[in-house]
């Protein structure tokens, strides 16, 4: 019996968070879109766009713990509330040019963790909130929070959607 390499898994399964949006949300049209739910009580619209900057955020977390092993990196000023969907715009921007980003950003960063030497095993250390203690992850950790993440998000979206119906 062959065992799974867990590191491995956790970047295939982080590879294929852009599919499984694209899935989620296909067929809808902008207005159905817009419609809100879950459990932020975000549009569809919204959800997608905050889906995309996690993985933004989670890459630039990434290629940090691959520049400078044990680093740290300050993510404290990201607040994903109603106010941040305004300001960012994502309650009206187009999801597409985001899905394209992320799908083509996916990418990038598993080719670079296939090739890096031990990069599943790096280490940063995450300030999560101002003024907080430093988090110590690997870069295996920080995809699986990020699948665990989608998922959740991917539960809202579907969930939406149902209602909606």
């Amino acid at each position: 019996m062959r065992r799974t390499d867990p590191s491995q898994a956790a970047l295939r399964e982080w590879s294929s968070i852009p599919r499984r949006i694209r899935s989620a949300v296909s067929g809808l049209t902008p207005k159905q879109l817009d419609r809100r739910g879950g459990s932020e009580d975000w549009s569809i619209r919204e959800y997608v766009h905050h889906l995309v900057e996690a993985n933004l955020i989670a890459s630039n977390i990434v290629i940090a713990a691959l520049g400078r092993n044990g680093g740290a990196y300050d993510w404290s000023w990201v607040t994903p509330d109603a106010g941040w969907m305004r300001r960012l715009g994502y309650d009206a921007a187009p999801i597409e040019p985001a899905l394209e980003l992320h799908e083509r950003l996916c990418a990038h960063v598993t080719s670079i963790l296939r090739t890096a030497p031990a990069s599943m095993n790096r280490v940063v250390k995450l300030l999560d909130a101002p003024g907080a203690k430093p988090r110590r992850t690997t870069v295996r950790q920080v995809l699986e929070e990020e699948c665990e993440h989608a998922g959740h998000h991917l539960r809202d979206v579907k969930q939406t959607r149902k209602a909606s119906r």
